[in-house]
């Protein structure tokens, strides 16, 4: 059974905080109610791996989440976006799917992500402390972040990431 803090369940009844901020919390209460998890942990920063463009779902999920009203409460950096965002012409994909991708590396920076569009963000200042809880979803910063600076994460995929 989780065992959720007055404030999570505030979150999550929509008493405190925006229908975004509920829509991720129920995202994460149904993760950790799958998993079997007795309780939430806190983190203190997280890696956002869902910002490249892999289909429509992931921009309007972003999008949603934008126009409900939902802010990072975490120090949040971005993994790599499937653009080069000062030769965006440089991608060799049709038009549509250029705007799309576009369209979700902007909504994540609208959620309050800072852009570093990097898969190492330790070598961009986001370095947890040993010990720290955090919620990186990019699979070599997780290893990096867990073996070499001792921080503690799991993998987390995309959509579960933002959220």
């Amino acid at each position: 059974m989780l065992d959720l803090t007055p404030f999570e369940r505030a979150i999550l009844s929509g008493d405190s905080g925006t229908d975004g901020t509920r829509m991720a919390m129920e995202i994460v209460v149904g993760a950790a109610k799958m998993l079997g998890a007795e309780a939430l942990v806190p983190v203190t920063s997280s890696h956002i791996d869902g910002c490249l463009y892999h289909g429509d779902s992931s921009v309007l999920f972003c999008e949603r989440l934008v126009e409900a009203g939902a802010k990072g409460v975490v120090p949040t950096t971005t993994n790599v976006g499937a653009l080069n965002l000062l030769k965006p012409d440089q991608v060799r994909v049709e038009p549509d799917r250029r705007k799309m991708a576009f369209r979700l590396m902007e909504a994540h920076s609208h959620l309050g992500c800072r852009p570093s569009w990097t898969c190492a963000p330790y070598q961009a200042g986001a370095r947890p402390a040993v010990g720290e809880q955090i919620a990186w979803g990019e699979s070599n910063a997780v290893a990096f972040a867990n073996t070499v600076l001792g921080a503690r994460t799991n993998r987390y995929g995309d959509f579960l990431d933002i959220a």
